[in-house]
């Protein structure tokens, strides 16, 4: 039986006078792998933002496990709250000034990280680089190495592969796909790469006009009714 994990229900978010998000409702199941999917500026940033606890709205209410809703959370708890997330930002965030080893030790202070460099498949030869040594590619692999140490209940994917080549974009799929499945960890990925969806997602939700236009499994997509989502899959504006 699947169990629910992040439960957002009539969520609203205006930026001045702009709503981006209109009474939108959605669930997250633990250790699933959701993918959030939309046009640019359609709010799956802004809603993830909102559901992690940095961005704050206006209406509705966010429950995350026995947390009946987040708005009321104290300073205190709710930084307690956001440390339960871990997120690779789409430009991995690696802080320039600092080698690989010191990006790695600000989500946890090991000495040996052997471990994780050998999830995401990179050697302990890049601890002493810089992130301006790598490629982009191995930028994010240790992005999603610091997201993981910090140990979360919950991955935010903001683009993964955007800027990265087909070849290199299906690596870093493959990589998430198989630390969700080891891990068990639930992850929310934000994306427009609907090759990334067929790859590791195990469910989608389409964001369209502020709201939840469609939700369902990943394999059954391509099958959907919706007119404005089958000409996002097929890139038709």
């Amino acid at each position: 039986m699947r169990k629910l994990k992040i439960s957002v229900k009539n969520l609203s978010k205006d930026f001045e006078n702009k709503k981006v998000l209109k009474k939108l409702n959605l669930n997250v199941f633990e250790s699933e792998s959701l993918a959030i999917i939309g046009e640019s500026g359609s709010g799956k940033s802004v809603l993830t933002r909102c559901i992690i606890g940095l961005t704050k709205f206006n209406k509705g209410q966010i429950q995350y496990n026995n947390i009946s809703d987040i708005k009321k959370l104290n300073e205190k708890n709710k930084n307690n709250y956001i440390s339960k997330f871990g997120i690779l930002f789409q430009n991995s965030a690696l802080l320039d000034s600092l080698t690989i080893k010191e990006n790695l030790k600000i989500a946890k202070n090991l000495i040996d990280f052997s471990d994780i460099l050998y999830d995401v498949a990179l050697p302990e030869s890049i601890l002493d680089c810089y992130p301006s040594d790598l490629s982009v590619g191995m930028q994010k692999r240790v992005g999603i190495a610091r997201a993981i140490l910090k140990e979360p209940e919950v991955l935010i994917f903001d683009e993964p592969t955007t800027g990265l080549d087909p070849i290199i974009a299906r690596q870093i799929n493959l990589l998430i796909k198989k630390l969700v499945k080891q891990k068990k960890i639930t992850t929310i990925t934000v994306t427009h790469d609907m090759d990334s969806v067929y790859e590791f997602a195990d469910y989608v939700a389409y964001i369209e006009n502020g709201r939840i236009a469609w939700y369902g499994n990943a394999k059954s997509i391509k099958n959907n009714n919706n007119k404005s989502l089958k000409n996002f899959i097929k890139g038709v504006c």
